[in-house]
């Protein structure tokens, strides 16, 4: 992160704690350069049934190169009259993102719009939104009429035509070819990459691929990254103009916003409030409350859990109210859809995809994608413990019996505030510190011990001590005791007499390993049909310094003419855009 970066950050921060716009002169070091966000997808045209595919690429479009402000951006999928089928969260590394979403069957035909913005984008103008026109139809729900084709969707390729598009290359200075262009049915495709301009020594850089058969009826254009990237014009937004009401860039990860209240008017200022998400990533921040009453923090990683947990630490829970604010929903009210058509002679087309996609629907099993789980920071990690599996030991009523009985470096004092606490005994001493250590039960920090000192012991199956001292967000423990449970923690029996406060948040999406069919003479005669029509799909192809590459997959059961689109960007900030054409017979 460069000096200027880190001087934007430090701004940014500052308007967490305050009130009202700061005016001064503004000179170069005060504007800050604003985002745009480039959506490549995998078709404009998808049946309800099917997966719409969708790859980000978040530019800074003062240094034309892939942004470093934003960790996070936000997908959404919207129609008219202000519908909203889906959001995403998207977890950006290196301004690049992806992730996917299976249309229901409850979907109405028509035209919509992918919308994909950061949280930094929304205080700019509309136009550094990244936007996709996307027309989708539920043959279950197919209205088709004897009208003209909307002006804005184009005509499909015929086969005639395809001759001629096969070696166009839209000026690329990558070179895409196949090991043939007429393929039979579950064969092999070798397509390669070569680097066979000047300017561009070898692939470096970062793409996405998608081959996908054409259905034969006309969707709306798709924008290439070529031309997106050309007609990307330099903008940036003047700091001081900027008040708390401001969007901020979510610099570290996810940014949450919260505000505590009290019940009855008393100062909430320096409070700590303690955020849990129980999985066994074992989440937990920790937010210092400002005069106003609010906190923020950030998640810098995947989580997987929509449930967080929320407590004030070292007061009474009763005392105060804990609420997490939503993200304000994007203003789609001035984006306009035309009406989507659909002609009598496009009615065996619909037919035939809507059978291709229920018998890929009925053996979805034998091709699903794989998920790549990511860890979050683990302050656990290298640590060392000991483990207490208790059905190893007898077994005591309670976890207070428990700990008295046989975990030597854990004790029980009284206190006179928190009643009755644990200590956990340090390595660099005998004595007992007086500072509390961590209490986690479940994924879910317990910051009054109290409550769970009676709490059943035969329902626990694991505790884990560990006696480093810990510093987590500058509060300090003094050990953790980590307790494990036999079931899954009936979170809602819990928490009514805790002092936590539930909330459910939106999830980022996980990443994926997306599934690639392969064929041997073994398994070419299967009698498993292979209706697929996504033949391949790549978000995010990562090259280095090799000037040729082969990308291999098989053709499926389904003839007709197949898309090939790379879109992307050299790492010397050249945009890639190929679309090729090749029969499947």
């Amino acid at each position: 992160m460069n000096s200027r970066l880190i001087k934007y950050c430090l701004f940014l921060i500052a308007l967490l704690v305050c009130n009202s716009a700061i005016g001064q002169k503004v000179d170069a070091d005060d504007l800050a350069p604003n985002e745009s966000i480039y959506i490549d997808i995998n078709a404009s045209l998808i049946f309800t049934g099917e997966y719409l595919y969708y790859s980000l690429y978040c530019f800074d479009t003062t240094a034309k190169n892939f942004s470093q402000l934003s960790q996070m951006a936000y997908v959404e999928l919207v129609g008219k009259n202000g519908t909203r089928v889906f959001k995403h969260k998207i977890k950006l590394e290196k301004g690049r993102g992806y992730s996917d979403y299976f249309l229901p069957v409850d979907v109405q035909s028509g035209n919509y719009k992918l919308i994909a913005y950061t949280n930094w984008m929304r205080n700019a103008d509309r136009s550094l939104l990244g936007v996709a026109d996307i027309s989708i139809i539920n043959p279950y729900q197919a209205n088709i009429k004897s009208r003209s084709i909307p002006s804005t969707q184009k005509t499909e390729v015929s086969n005639d035509s395809i001759t001629a598009l096969i070696n166009e290359n839209n000026n690329s200075v990558i070179d895409l070819k196949f090991n043939n262009q007429d393929f039979k049915k579950r064969e092999k495709v070798i397509m390669q990459l070569r680097s066979f301009s000047q300017s561009i020594k070898d692939l470096s850089g970062t793409y996405s691929v998608s081959v996908k058969r054409k259905t034969g009826i006309p969707s709306p254009d798709r924008i290439k990254s070529v031309d997106y990237f050309n007609a990307m014009q330099v903008s940036t937004t003047e700091l001081t103009i900027l008040n708390s009401d401001a969007k901020l860039p979510e610099l570290r990860g996810e940014l949450f916003k919260g505000k505590i209240t009290s019940n009855d008017n008393a100062s909430v200022k320096q409070l700590k409030v303690a955020i849990s998400i129980g999985e066994e990533n074992k989440i937990l921040r920790i937010a210092e409350v400002n005069s106003k009453g609010f906190f923020y923090f950030y998640i810098d990683g995947y989580y997987y859990s929509k449930e967080v947990y929320m407590q004030v630490l070292n007061a009474n829970t009763d005392d105060y109210k804990i609420e997490l604010i939503p993200k304000t929903n994007l203003n789609i009210s001035e984006f306009e859809f035309e009406v989507l058509n659909l002609q009598p002679e496009w009615k065996q087309n619909i037919i035939d995809q809507s059978v291709y996609n229920q018998i890929e629907s009925a053996y979805f099993e034998f091709r699903s994608d794989s998920l790549f789980l990511s860890s979050s920071k683990n302050f656990f990690k290298n640590r060392e413990f000991v483990a207490y599996n208790l059905d190893d030991y007898t077994r005591f009523k309670t976890i207070k019996e428990t700990v008295k009985e046989f975990i030597k470096t854990t004790s029980i004092r009284k206190d006179d505030e928190d009643g009755e606490v644990f200590e956990v005994q340090g390595y660099e001493f005998d004595t007992k510190s007086g500072i509390k250590p961590l209490v986690i039960l479940d994924g879910i920090m317990i910051d009054n011990h109290s409550l769970i000192m009676d709490y059943d012991a035969t329902a626990i199956s694991e505790i884990k001590v560990y006696r480093d001292q810990f510093v987590i967000d500058l509060e300090v423990f003094q050990g953790a005791i980590i307790i494990s449970s036999k079931d899954e923690l009936d979170s809602n029996l819990f928490i009514e007499n805790s002092g936590l406060q539930k909330v459910e948040v939106l999830k980022p999406e996980i990443k994926k390993n997306y599934y690639k069919q392969q064929y041997t003479e073994k398994n070419k005669d299967s009698r498993l049909p292979d209706y697929r029509q996504q033949l391949l799909w790549i978000p995010n192809l990562e090259m280095s310094k090799e000037t040729r590459k082969e990308i291999i997959f098989y053709t499926s059961d389904v003839s007709g003419t197949y898309e090939v689109k790379l879109e992307g960007m050299s790492t010397n900030g050249i945009p890639v855009s190929i679309k090729k054409y090749f029969k499947v017979n």
